[in-house]
């Protein structure tokens, strides 16, 4: 439900202490979406009507998940396993469903390359058979999305969420390499601090700005944007800075420095 004119930018759903509903309440006005952080799966479950009321679908915003980063994921190539794991994510899921979230995020388990292709292409089978709605591939720290293959979120019906405080703080040089940044269909900002502190963008350092224009030029113009910032103040001092960034020029890529993420994280 877009209020104004350019891309549509959102905020979590815990930017101040207090429950789903008050932060949405409060970021209504403020920015276009909420990211419902759905972290914890069994706390999630909890939620009563206080937390999500049926009248948060009449706010002026839209809508996405991140599902439970505690999901039970087999060690080990385990198709009913993952099944089990896909109906629990599935839960949580359901609790937003009267708001109508365009898309899920997820990330990846734990495991080698191997094990993690085999569940997300179950997962990403099982999430199809009783869900349309997109299922978003995070980019963290034990799996950049590259590593997975080429192709690979296309080839299973998976879409890409670009986290760039990750892409920064984790060097993820061959996520930079690769044509993933041009799928996105949304894009997490924030400033990587020591690794993944998720800062306000006005703590990047000059390199990691150059490194952020130079993304922007990749960027489908139908992306989302989410400052994933948990306090309001950040993102309240963010929003300028990145409706800046986005409409600005893109820096050229510097002759010499092919490994953007590496180089923005050791230059200062």
């Amino acid at each position: 439900m877009k209020q104004t004119p350019g891309p549509v930018i959102g905020a979590p759903s815990f930017v101040q202490p207090a429950n789903v509903a008050d932060n949405a309440r409060f970021l209504a006005g403020r920015v276009d979406e909420v990211a419902l952080c759905f972290f914890e799966a069994r706390s999630c479950l909890d939620y009563t009507a206080a937390d999500l009321p049926p009248d948060l679908a009449a706010l002026p915003l839209t809508w996405h998940v991140h599902l439970p980063v505690d999901l039970p994921w087999p060690r080990k190539k385990d198709a009913a396993a993952v099944r089990v794991a896909v109906e629990l994510a599935l839960r949580v899921f359901g609790r937003a469903a009267p708001l109508g979230p365009w898309a899920a995020v997820l990330h990846a388990p734990k495991g080698s390359p191997v094990l993690q292709r085999f569940i997300l292409r179950h997962a990403a089978a099982s999430w199809q058979r009783r869900s349309k709605v997109p299922l978003l591939l995070e980019n963290t720290d034990i799996c950049d999305i590259a590593g997975l293959g080429r192709g690979f979120p296309a080839e299973h019906g998976l879409g890409f969420c670009l986290d760039v405080g990750h892409l920064m703080g984790y060097a993820q040089n061959a996520l930079w390499a690769s044509s993933l940044p041009e799928t996105a269909a949304l894009i997490h900002w924030s400033a990587p601090g020591a690794r993944d502190q998720h800062l306000a963008l006005h703590r990047f350092t000059a390199s990691q700005w150059h490194l952020a224009r130079q993304l922007v030029a990749r960027l489908p113009r139908t992306c989302r944007h989410l400052l994933e910032i948990f306090r309001w103040q950040g993102v309240e001092e963010s929003l300028p800075l990145l409706r800046d960034l986005l409409a600005s020029q893109p820096d050229t890529v510097s002759p010499g420095c092919p490994h953007g993420p590496l180089n923005a994280k050791t230059a200062e």
